[in-house]
């Protein structure tokens, strides 16, 4: 047998095995700790199957639970990447309604609303409740998860120990004319000329994000090298990627006329507990300026603070790991302490 046929037949070998493997019935890995906790979890929640990944070295630990962005792109394939928080937190993953491992071939797009959506994070906190402990819990959101994340803790602030926001979302047509005078510095472009009030029309607003994305002002994370660690994640099966992907895909285009209708500045003028907002320098799918704008007129009388990392985009938690991980942990120091300034 010739070298050359005898790698052949083990490359066959090994994916054939991956292949059996992803149809396995999925499953979470164990966490070291001393009291830890790994489930992987489907319930009932807003009338459909929904999956949750609760993780943590401590269950006695502060749960922070994570708001994906999208809507549509769930965490928890890539969970790994910010595992280190697991040491400090029990970190709960939630495939939200219409994403990942919750997105069913006979998903209803036409469900998805900003109060559902808000209703069923109240589902998925009293699960926790019940099934962790009473310990506090700090709601962290990515980009969508801002637009749920920040309105669902000033509205309920006695569930919630306090508020982190990653790529903040303020107001999508403000933040579309900023994105604009950016891609006027930095390439041609036949969207850079528009009004923002045109990208009120969903395709051309994906036209300008990917403008943004190609030009160094989006995720500045490729799906392609986010596959090493999405792939062999054990609470995904086969079926769960094209879930995702359709989840990914549909994104904004149902709730786009909430989109368009919700700003921020007038409807969470005040934020009742402790709040973290961190931005990448670079991210131009929810510019800076306008962050700092509602940072700067939000009242937080427990305290607020806003951290930028100068190495990232739209996702710093993916760029600037490490970082991302300390500062979670010493905003949860400070809530603890009672001191975020």
């Amino acid at each position: 047998m010739t070298f050359l046929r005898f790698a052949s037949l083990v490359l066959i070998a090994v994916l054939a095995c991956g292949l059996i493997w992803k149809c396995l019935p999925a499953r979470t890995s164990s966490v070291a700790g001393p009291n830890p906790i790994a489930e992987l979890v489907a319930a009932e929640i807003g009338g459909m199957t929904q999956w949750l990944l609760i993780r943590g070295a401590d269950r006695a630990n502060p749960i922070l639970l994570w708001l994906h962005g999208g809507p549509g792109a769930a965490q928890m394939p890539i969970h790994g990447l910010t595992g280190d928080l697991e040491r400090d937190f029990v970190v709960v993953h939630w495939d939200q309604r219409g994403a990942g491992k919750s997105n069913p071939p006979d998903f209803d797009p036409a469900t998805m609303t900003l109060e559902r959506f808000l209703m069923e994070a109240r589902e998925v906190t009293a699960l926790l409740r019940e099934r962790v402990g009473e310990q506090p819990v700090i709601v962290l959101g990515h980009s969508w998860g801002t637009m749920l994340g920040a309105r669902l803790v000033a509205r309920l602030p006695e569930d919630y120990a306090g508020y982190i926001g990653i790529g903040q979302q303020v107001d999508t047509l403000r933040g579309a004319a900023l994105t604009l005078d950016w891609l006027r510095e930095v390439a041609p472009s036949d969207l850079a000329d528009m009004d923002p009030q045109a990208f009120r029309d969903h395709d051309l607003y994906v036209r300008l994000m990917q403008e943004v994305e190609t030009h160094g002002g989006g995720m500045n994370v490729s799906l392609l090298s986010m596959l090493p660690h999405a792939l062999p994640a054990p609470e995904y099966r086969l079926a769960d990627y094209r879930r995702w992907l359709d989840g990914a895909n549909r994104g904004s285009g149902p709730m786009w006329a909430e989109y368009l209708a919700r700003d921020l500045i007038a409807e969470v003028p005040r934020m009742p507990v402790p709040m973290l907002l961190i931005s990448g320098a670079q991210d131009w799918n929810t510019p800076v300026p306008l962050v700092r704008d509602w940072f700067g007129t939000v009242e937080a009388p427990l305290g607020k603070r806003m951290e930028v990392f100068d190495g990232s985009g739209h996702a710093p938690f993916l760029t600037e790991t490490d970082r991302f991980v300390e500062t979670v942990r010493g905003f949860a120091a400070g809530i603890a302490a009672g001191n975020i300034e």
